[in-house]
């Protein structure tokens, strides 16, 4: 299509008279529009580069005027990624894949605005823009980005160590506390007949239910498997002699004294 034709075509859809003009920059862009390499540059790049750069009039100059305004979106993109991914946000482990999913897109969209081949039809009508695409593909890719790495899991934040160390030995104290109790516990539980009844009670049903499951077949072949066999007289003693070394340890680290029955 001729540009007298694209100029007719303009002042029809605005309205105006045939004999109308139009601002300066839109002439001067019709003007150059009357080429066939301009109107294949007007597809890579956009109305916007082709209008205002005065100057150029190659591919490479072209190029050099566009970039600046290209790279300083994807420097924008990367830097709300770099936000989103801060140090104590918990999603630090994102921000490699954020990055490089902008510098691929980068990569690729000056691939494709370089080798990407233009055809216009004699019409001049249906042309694929180039620069129209890429630039809504370019915007679809830096909305979902970050969309993406928010809704991604965040890590858990990393608890300063002497915090950590200050309430583990807190919940210690109060554990050591508790345990060092159970010498005065079975004492005061023996005073009072209800509650004495009760343990009794206790104890009696676990030494059925420890029967029960120490008579088990299933249970003493995984307990021989595992090193801790318990079947027969050898068996038993064994479990008792383990059992009575483990109170002994937790006993002897909590300073109680347990007698057994002679001594």
């Amino acid at each position: 299509m001729p540009s007298d034709s694209i100029r007719r075509l303009l002042l029809r859809h605005a309205g105006l008279e045939s004999d109308a003009s139009l601002p300066k920059a839109l002439e001067a862009l019709l003007t150059r529009l009357s080429s066939f390499e301009m109107r294949t540059l007007y597809v890579r790049f956009g109305q916007t580069v082709l209008q205002d750069c005065e100057h150029c009039s190659t591919f490479d100059e072209y190029a050099l005027y566009a970039l600046p305004w290209t790279v300083l979106g994807y420097i924008r993109e990367a830097a709300t990624i770099g936000a989103l991914t801060i140090q104590g946000s918990g999603r630090e482990r994102w921000r490699t894949y954020g990055v490089a999913a902008i510098v691929v897109t980068a990569v690729v969209e000056g691939y494709w605005v370089a080798t990407a081949t233009v055809r216009i039809p004699r019409d001049g009508l249906n042309v694929y823009m180039l620069h129209d695409n890429l630039w809504f593909f370019r915007h679809l890719i830096f909305l979902l980005v970050p969309v993406a790495i928010h809704l991604l899991p965040a890590a858990p934040p990393n608890s300063d160590p002497y915090t950590l160390l200050q309430n583990t030995r807190s919940t210690m104290d109060a554990t050591m506390a508790r345990l060092t109790s159970l010498k005065y516990l079975r004492g005061a539980v023996m005073r009072d007949p209800a509650t004495r009844e009760s343990a009794d009670s206790w104890w009696t049903k676990q030494k059925v239910e420890g029967e029960w499951i120490r008579e088990d077949e299933n249970v003493q072949r995984v307990a021989e498997k595992l090193g801790f066999g318990f079947a027969g007289h050898e068996g038993t003693a064994k479990l008792k002699s383990n059992a009575k070394a483990t109170v002994g340890v937790i006993t002897q680290g909590l300073g109680i004294e347990i007698r057994t029955a002679g001594q």
